[in-house]
């Protein structure tokens, strides 16, 4: 098996619905095994600083309520916080449609499996669009997963300060190919729950 479909059987994805604040949601569901124990992976999820070292230093009021951001990538609310299994905040990216993010996490003898669930109003948002250079979240999220993971095992993470457009060599070949297994995950999905319902 070559090294790019290693990378790609590492993570589980599917699709489902979900009921948010914003409406009616699609949500796709990254699921993912690390080595670490799960309380050193909810401790670089939560410690800011932490957090900083592979994605964006959040700023705010770290508690359940308070409200959040993430500059360059979002604002929220932290909705649930559960220790150290479950993690929900809404999500309210530059482009001003509104989702949420929740992260579970599960003990598997001392290894930790992360689920990352993640819900958006917005209609395509799950896939690139080749005439947009946003981050598209399915491959993207997957991208945040490898730093996290990365950060943990002291290795170098990715640049976070860039679009996808710009990503070049075994990078951008790996995003093209995440995104391609969301797009055959989506249309499995729609296949199945079609028509889904759409924000107006």
């Amino acid at each position: 098996m070559s090294e790019l479909n290693v990378e790609l059987s590492e993570t589980e994805r599917s699709f489902g619905l979900r009921q948010i604040p914003a409406g009616h949601a699609r949500m796709l569901v990254i699921g993912r095994c690390l080595p670490q124990p799960i309380g050193e992976v909810w401790n670089a999820l939560t410690d800011p600083a932490r957090i900083g070292a592979y994605f964006a230093e959040p700023q705010g009021d770290f508690r359940r309520g308070g409200d959040y951001e993430l500059p360059g990538f979002s604002r929220g609310t932290i909705l649930r916080c559960d220790p150290p299994r479950l993690l929900t905040v809404s999500w309210m990216p530059a482009h001003g449609n509104g989702g949420e993010l929740e992260i579970h996490l599960a003990d598997e003898n001392g290894a930790t499996r992360v689920e990352l669930l993640y819900a958006s109003v917005r209609k395509r948002f799950a896939v690139m669009d080749p005439e947009v250079n946003e981050w598209a979240a399915g491959p993207g999220w997957e991208f945040f997963l490898d730093n996290l993971s990365a950060h943990l095992d002291g290795r170098e993470v990715r640049p976070t300060d860039r679009d996808w457009q710009s990503m070049e060599g075994t990078d951008r070949e790996l995003y093209e190919a995440r995104n391609t297994e969301w797009v055959r995950v989506r249309e499995e999905f729609e296949r199945e729950h079609s028509p889904l319902p759409s924000p107006e």
